[in-house]
């Protein structure tokens, strides 16, 4: 069934008869000059705890009168506002008739838009099911653009806008894939684990990012394991020197010996001889402090016919 839509602007004609309220008021000068007049006699008076009395009869004769005026300006707009207030109820009355029958027609139309809206979504998801599947992504990882809803949004424009973000999803793994490919060999080659390495590029760590924590990482385990080389290689010279010591061994000084430089991380080669030394008691106490200074350890050795 057709309902028959009726055309109001030819059949109703909202005529409103207005006839401009005009307000006077009779002698408004004369009352003008007369309230001037009044309130001037009063202006700029000094009162005194005298006057009290005087300046309060004045403050309400002034207020009586300032009160009256105020009255029957609002007895008058009261009057006007009668054919006004009545005017607005009946035009109320008009427009909510009107709204009744609006209300359920406006609910009906939504309604009905809303199912289109529905289908439309549902032919729009197929397509990105359609697309995602031939290039091989989760349709979910599409971003649903509002727009393609509207009626005005053609199926050529909606695809080729699903096909444009399906393809940079494809070339963004195609790179992910060959990045994370790269941070596996990289970790292959010095023997580490990529898990987590690859897991903090996920997390959105660019691959010269990476690098340089696994570089920085290996130099950590580099320095560490030379330190620690360095640690046993002092422990086992202490341990030999204690053992010489407890067996009376007496370590020389070699003059033609010059200590190489000391190197990050490594200990400087040790060196043990035995040497005759000849001179003076001075001379040996002088030698023995200067060896304490410098750090060579000496132990006793007495030769025969050496003063004990």
């Amino acid at each position: 069934m057709t309902n028959e839509v009726v055309q109001t602007t030819d059949e109703m004609n909202f005529n409103v008869k207005y006839i401009p309220a005009e307000i006077q008021i009779r002698d408004f000068d004369k009352l003008h000059q007369y309230v001037t007049e009044y309130a001037s006699k009063y202006q700029n008076l000094a009162f005194t705890a005298e006057d009290v009395k005087d300046a309060k009869a004045v403050r309400s004769n002034l207020n009586k009168m300032s009160k009256a005026i105020d009255d029957r300006r609002k007895e008058i707009k009261r009057e006007i506002n009668k054919p006004l207030d009545d005017f607005e109820e009946k035009t109320k009355v008009l427009i909510n008739i009107v709204n009744e029958t609006v209300r359920p027609i406006d609910a009906g139309i939504k309604e009905i838009e809303a199912a289109e809206k529905a289908e439309r979504q549902k032919m729009i998801s197929g397509i990105i099911e359609e697309i995602a599947s031939n290039y091989g992504i989760n349709s979910n990882r599409i971003i649903f653009d509002a727009k393609w809803l509207n009626k005005t949004a053609t199926e050529v424009t909606i695809r080729a806008a699903i096909v444009e973000q399906v393809e940079k999803l494809a070339e963004d793994d195609k790179r992910m894939a060959n990045d994370i490919a790269f941070i596996e060999e990289y970790a292959v080659k010095r023997k580490i684990d990529s898990t987590g390495w690859i897991a903090s590029y996920k997390r959105g760590s660019s691959v010269t990012d990476v690098i340089s924590q696994i570089d920085a990482a290996e130099e950590r385990k580099r320095a560490d394991e030379e330190r620690k080389r360095a640690a046993e290689a002092t422990a086992k010279v202490k341990a030999e020197q204690q053992q010489r010591y407890e067996e009376g061994v007496q370590p020389t000084i070699d003059d033609s010996y010059t200590a190489p430089e000391p190197e990050k991380y490594t200990i400087p080669d040790v060196r043990t001889t035995f040497i005759e030394i000849k001179g003076t008691n001075l001379q040996f106490r002088e030698l023995n402090e200067y060896m304490k200074e410098k750090g060579i350890e000496v132990r006793a050795h007495h030769c025969p016919g050496a003063v004990q």
